[in-house]
C-alpha cells in the first residue's frame, strides 16, 4: 500500500458543505499517479507503456468535509495479463474510512492504440502492493 495525501479544494465541496461525489475520482487519479511515480519516477514512457481506465467504482461511507485531512491508500487486488485492479481507501486524520473505490486499469500502448501486456517492472510493483481479498 502506498499513501498519498490529498489537498481538498473549496471547489471540491457541494452545497451541503461536503466533498462532492465526483471529486473522489480526482483523488483516486492523484493517488494513482503518486503510486506509479513514487516507484518509476517521471522518466517512464507513458505513451509506450501507458495506462487507460476501463472502469471506476466508488462506495461512499461517510461525508468528507473541507477541513478534513485525507489520505488515499492505494493497493492492488487483481493482476491479469493486460489489466489489473487498484483499490483506494480514503481515510481522514483519525483513520476513519470515508470512501472506498476500485479502478480496472488496462496496460495500453498509445502509439499502437491497443492494449498490451503489463510491463514486467510494473507487474513487480503491483505484486509488491498486492492485497488479497
Amino acid at each position: 500500500m502506498i499513501a498519498a495525501p490529498i489537498q481538498i479544494r473549496f471547489s471540491d465541496c457541494d452545497m451541503g458543505g461536503h466533498v462532492h461525489n465526483a471529486a473522489y475520482l480526482h483523488y483516486f487519479e492523484s493517488a494513482r499517479i503518486h503510486f506509479f511515480i513514487s516507484k518509476f519516477g517521471r522518466d517512464w514512457d507513458w505513451k509506450k507503456e501507458g495506462l487507460i481506465i476501463k472502469k471506476n467504482t466508488i462506495e461512499y461511507h461517510i461525508p468528507t468535509f473541507l477541513e478534513d485531512d485525507i489520505t488515499v491508500e492505494v493497493s492492488c487486488n487483481h493482476i491479469g495479463n493486460k489489466s489489473f485492479t487498484l483499490t483506494y481507501h480514503v481515510y481522514n486524520q483519525d483513520r476513519i474510512l470515508k470512501a472506498y473505490g476500485e479502478s480496472v486499469v488496462v496496460s495500453f500502448d498509445y502509439h499502437q492504440q491497443k492494449p498490451v501486456g503489463i510491463p514486467e517492472r510494473m507487474r513487480l510493483h503491483l505484486e509488491n502492493h498486492f492485497l488479497s481479498a
